[in-house]
């Protein structure tokens, strides 16, 4: 007797599709159930919610296994296209404004995607072992499942915009909606890896899984080196037992004799760099061509292991940031750029503090002119923004101004003469991370009006501009859904995956 056929991830989808309908029905339930108990017979948002909540449900299933299989479409379709086929940006980019009601349903989304993952830990790990042995992924390389939190939440969240209530009631919905969400998704999960178990599918090595965890702040063991300089970390290493390599003495080109513990640490370090999973192999190309370079100029600048801050390391950083943060459309000429500026600092094998100040003197000059060329692009935004935040200016007829909503112009009551301030500290240029309409997005501030009460922000992922109210970036900074994206220290992240990997020191 043949033992049974396994399915395919498509099978596996469409089966999965067929009880997504039940899914939402059940937790559509809950929430109806939840809203009688708990208002009676009271209104909420000046409706009675629970019965616009049962009559509607029906359209809010439809609309969210809609949207649920749209995104599986959409995960299993072609794969990214790469910058160079990215299409020009339009003569005119669409500017998405986004105000508090936004903002407040991106947190709910947030918050829901967060408990589902918190509750359903387990059941997520074990059915991504079995996906990934769907598609013969078998050391788990990378997140098979079709069937993410994300997904369903954002789904249901469509689904509920299809209610007629206003959008504070639309976010309570999906706010009480989290928790029966989860029981129900880790329910389905379970019941999902049992069946595949049951068709035959042995699933791969998921006790090898790591499941992240969602921390929204720094770490203790990222701020590991602070306090703790390159020097003593080069002195703690085993002293040398054998003459220095060859190959050592090669790259300062028959210069000095080489300290050994100094050529360890170097090659430590470039090495931890290498493993750093948030740069991308371009730019690691890069860094690591300026191994040779760095070791030479430490050999003379012994202020290289006693300042994180020392040029070399803050041109590494930069030029780090500068890429990971570019544009899409802009990225390969940012890539061509910092090509120019690696190759002109190891071309001739001399290694001198001056020249990596130069260096990073262009990569500031570089940065200035991307931003003013993207302000150029966005004027047109700018020109209406200025227009409706301007109080001097005539009264706006909001009926004609379609890309400019009444609930962005300026309160009456908001202060003329004391600019808002906000939490991110952001200034035009700077970039910063945020949740935004079910997605975190990377994004550059383009320009503020007077009072700094209207952002205008770039995506880089694509040609869009979004435009916030500053009471809605202040609560998403408030929720750890707005984050500021600074360079980062290269070496002093290379410096504590180090520590972190030596044997203690025997007391």
């Amino acid at each position: 007797m043949q033992p049974p056929r396994t399915p395919t991830l498509n099978e596996f989808v469409d089966d999965e599709m067929l009880r997504a309908p039940l899914l939402f029905d059940q937790v559509t339930d809950a929430v109806v159930e939840l809203w009688r108990q708990t208002m009676g017979g009271a209104l909420r948002h000046g409706t009675d919610t629970a019965r616009v909540l049962q009559n509607h449900r029906g359209d809010l299933v439809a609309h969210a296994v809609r949207s649920l299989r749209q995104q599986i479409r959409s995960t299993q379709g072609a794969a990214a296209p790469t910058s160079a086929a990215i299409a020009p940006p339009p003569a005119r980019l669409e500017l998405s404004l986004i105000g508090e009601d936004e903002v407040a349903a991106d947190i709910e989304v947030s918050r829901a995607v967060e408990r589902v993952k918190s509750m359903a830990e387990f059941e997520l790990r074990e059915l991504q072992a079995y996906t990934s042995a769907l598609v013969g992924d078998f050391n788990v390389s990378k997140d098979t499942n079709p069937f993410r939190p994300e997904a369903y939440v954002r789904a249901l969240w469509d689904g509920a915009q299809s209610l007629p209530l206003n959008r504070g009631a639309q976010a309570a919905f999906l706010h009480d909606a989290a928790d029966p969400l989860a029981r129900t998704l880790r329910q389905g999960y379970a019941a999902a890896c049992t069946r595949l178990d049951e068709q035959g599918v042995e699933p791969a090595v998921y006790r090898t899984i790591v499941v992240s965890p969602s921390s929204r702040g720094p770490s203790a063991e990222q701020t590991l080196a602070f306090g703790v300089s390159l020097q003593e970390i080069r002195d703690s290493l085993p002293m040398p037992l054998d003459e220095p390599t060859s190959s050592a003495q090669g790259a300062l080109g028959g210069g000095p004799r080489v300290d050994q513990q100094l050529v360890d640490l170097l090659s430590r370090l470039f090495d931890a760099i290498q493993s750093d999973r948030h740069l991308t192999p371009a730019c690691l190309a890069l860094l690591l061509r300026l191994h040779p370079t760095a070791l030479r100029l430490a050999v003379h600048d012994t202020t290289m292991l006693d300042d994180y801050d020392h040029p070399v390391w803050r041109f590494m950083d930069r030029l780090a940031f500068g890429i990971s943060t570019a544009h899409v459309i802009e990225h390969d000429r940012w890539l061509s750029f910092a090509r120019q500026l690696v190759d002109h600092l190891v071309g001739d094998g001399a290694a001198d503090t001056a020249r990596f100040e130069w260096a990073l003197s262009r990569i500031e000059a570089y940065e200035r002119h991307c931003f003013e060329r993207a302000v150029l692009v966005a004027q047109p935004e700018i020109t209406n923004l200025q227009l409706a935040t301007d109080r001097s200016a005539q009264p706006i007829d909001v009926g004609t101004m379609d890309t400019v909503p009444a609930e962005l112009l300026p309160d009456a009551s908001a202060s003329a003469t004391t600019p808002a301030a906000t939490s991110l500290q952001l200034r035009p240029g700077q970039h910063m991370r945020a949740y935004l309409q079910g997605d975190w997005r990377q994004l550059q501030l383009l320009w503020t009006d007077e009072l700094g009460e209207v952002w205008l922000l770039a995506d880089a992922a694509a040609p869009r501009h979004w435009a916030l109210r500053l009471s809605a970036v202040e609560r998403l900074a408030a929720e750890k859904l707005a984050i500021p994206l600074r360079p980062r220290s290269l070496v002093r992240s290379a410096a504590d995956r180090m520590l972190r990997s030596m044997p203690p020191t025997p007391r």
